[in-house]
């Protein structure tokens, strides 16, 4: 129950900053983007651990938050690097010194971008990417890392330019979090957030 009212609040949230800024008075439009424009956005993130590996027996959701970094390489694409902390809260469980407290994944992906309708003031895109994690667990005596692994993604979303230079981006992404020494491991993570665009 708790899960879901955060995931409720999250999107309620994203929403509502949507909303606000689709009334924004800034200059609002389409974007002349030159290849070379490079992007800098910053997303909250609301994710769920999947798979049958060992961690999603103890963990199950929890916010975390991504830094985005993108370079467009003309004709409606781009290349990006992704650096994310997802962080995932442990499941209620009897008080002992095994009780898991948080599950923090340090994710870092090279990033693929092809973008839809890019004149217009609602872009979307579909994304790919491969790259490493860093897990770390945590439980209420001692702490455990590793093992490090091969992340890849795939996913979409949404930019909506509130300013010809500035933009609200919404996605969704599924993630295989690979080298687990038993099981397989991923997640899904529902991310909102700003973009800004270093233009002259």
């Amino acid at each position: 129950m708790k899960s879901m009212a955060r995931v409720r609040v999250f999107l309620s949230c994203a929403l509502a900053m949507f909303v606000t800024f689709a009334w924004s008075v800034c200059v609002a439009g389409p974007i002349f983007e030159e290849r070379g424009t490079l992007t800098v956005g910053g997303q909250v993130e609301q994710g769920m651990l999947v798979g049958d590996a060992p961690p999603t027996d103890d963990f199950d959701n929890g916010t975390g938050f991504a830094l985005r970094l993108r370079y467009y390489l003309g004709s409606s694409r781009a290349f990006g690097i992704s650096l994310e902390s997802q962080v995932f809260n442990g499941i209620e469980a009897p008080v002992s010194e095994d009780q898991p407290r948080k599950f923090k994944d340090a994710v870092m992906t090279l990033d693929y971008l092809f973008y839809f309708d890019r004149n217009s003031t609602l872009s979307r895109y579909v994304t790919v990417g491969l790259g490493f994690h860093h897990p770390g667990l945590e439980y209420r005596v001692g702490s455990e890392v590793g093992p490090d692994g091969v992340a890849a993604c795939l996913g979409g979303g949404v930019e909506y330019f509130f300013h010809r230079s500035t933009s609200i981006d919404v996605s969704v992404k599924g993630y295989g979090l690979f080298g687990q020494r038993d099981g397989l491991m991923g997640s899904v993570q529902v991310a909102a957030g700003v973009n800004f665009y270093m233009m002259d």
